[in-house]
């Protein structure tokens, strides 16, 4: 008879255990917050480029490892430049980590260079990590005859590019006066393949252009030898070409390299994905973990291998670095870049 009340007592005891377990696995406000819901990806760029592509492959896994395991859902927002995406996050779309974003590599040298006509401050988006750097390559037709950054120093190298607020435009004119290079520019294509298909026909000799959208799109000419790159604009040379020279090293002064520091950074930032200002700190990290968790998992890694895509990874924090630097770059610098795009008195 003794033995019913233990039995009785030991299953009371049970059932608290597992209430109090029940409460502990609900009790996640992350999760919680997650679950079923639908986390947008604001791309400042159309689908079919390498922001589209990357942006894609991100929402593909991501989900598996935020808690509560949300849908990522790429939404294309182009125009001005990437500018009119960042706009967007900083002023309009929800500030509660349901909207991440892949801006323009680009967005916080614009606010240097451009700020009164912009609607946001970089330095105050939540960056939660970088799939790749953005290096661009100096890429020369075999034609052209130059094999190295040295030969520029006495012939000519006539470049195609779309505008002077693009970096096909910015990376050429910053080796002309700031490397003291032999620069030509023919401005006016309407995009990257048309430079291409103008190297192709000896209009241009050259292009400053993403290495991996080199890579990808065009590796047929590599393979030819038909084109090659004689620099990567950078703030590290590329991982598969150590031995081809960045402009950084090549800066005569200190005064030389803060200017091109400038123009690499943006190559840093990469492919970063952000969040609006005041997003929740328990949320930044939850993303900044599963981001991490993302680029991690064996399974992206293949499908990214697959697709060609190269990946290198920086942390959200090492990211914001980066982007404040940018912005608080002294004026002297801001003042002889813009000098060296040869666009005086932009910036105020």
């Amino acid at each position: 008879m003794a033995r019913y009340p233990v039995t009785r007592a030991l299953a009371a005891s049970a059932v608290l255990l597992g209430l109090a377990a029940s409460t502990t696995a609900k009790a996640d406000p992350i999760a919680d917050f997650y679950k079923g819901k639908e986390v947008k990806i604001l791309v400042a760029f159309g689908a079919g480029g390498g922001y589209g592509i990357y942006s894609q492959l991100l929402a593909q896994y991501m989900g598996n490892h935020i808690p509560g395991h949300p849908t990522l859902v790429p939404q294309y927002m182009p125009g001005a430049g990437g500018a009119k995406a960042a706009n967007y996050l900083y002023n309009v779309s929800p500030h509660d980590g349901s909207v991440i974003a892949l801006l323009s590599n680009s967005a916080a040298l614009a606010q240097v260079l451009q700020g009164d006509k912009l609607k946001y401050d970089a330095s105050k988006f939540n960056y939660i990590g970088r799939l790749v750097d953005m290096r661009s390559a100096i890429l020369v037709w075999h034609t052209a005859g130059v094999k190295t950054v040295a030969d520029m120093k006495t012939k000519t190298v006539i470049f195609g590019c779309t505008g002077t607020e693009a970096q096909d435009y910015m990376n050429p004119m910053l080796m002309k006066n700031i490397l003291g290079l032999k620069v030509k520019i023919v401005q006016g294509y309407k995009g990257s393949k048309d430079v291409n298909l103008a190297m192709e026909k000896g209009e241009v000799q050259a292009m400053s252009n993403s290495w991996g959208s080199v890579k990808a799109r065009l590796h047929s000419w590599l393979d030819k030898k038909e084109a090659f790159p004689i620099a990567m604009v950078g703030m590290t040379p590329a991982p598969d070409l150590p031995n081809v020279p960045t402009p950084l090293s090549l800066a005569r002064n200190k005064a030389d390299r803060a200017v091109l520091e400038l123009m690499a950074s943006t190559t840093g930032v990469g492919r970063a994905f952000a969040t609006p200002p005041g997003l929740p700190a328990a949320r930044l990290a939850a993303l900044r973990k599963a981001f991490k968790a993302t680029y991690d998992d064996p399974k992206f890694q293949a499908d990214a291998k697959k697709r060609n895509m190269d990946m290198e990874y920086m942390s959200g924090e090492a990211v914001e670095k980066m982007v404040r630097n940018t912005i608080h770059a002294p004026k002297s610098v801001v003042d002889r870049f813009e000098q060296a795009i040869e666009l005086k008195g932009a910036h105020s």
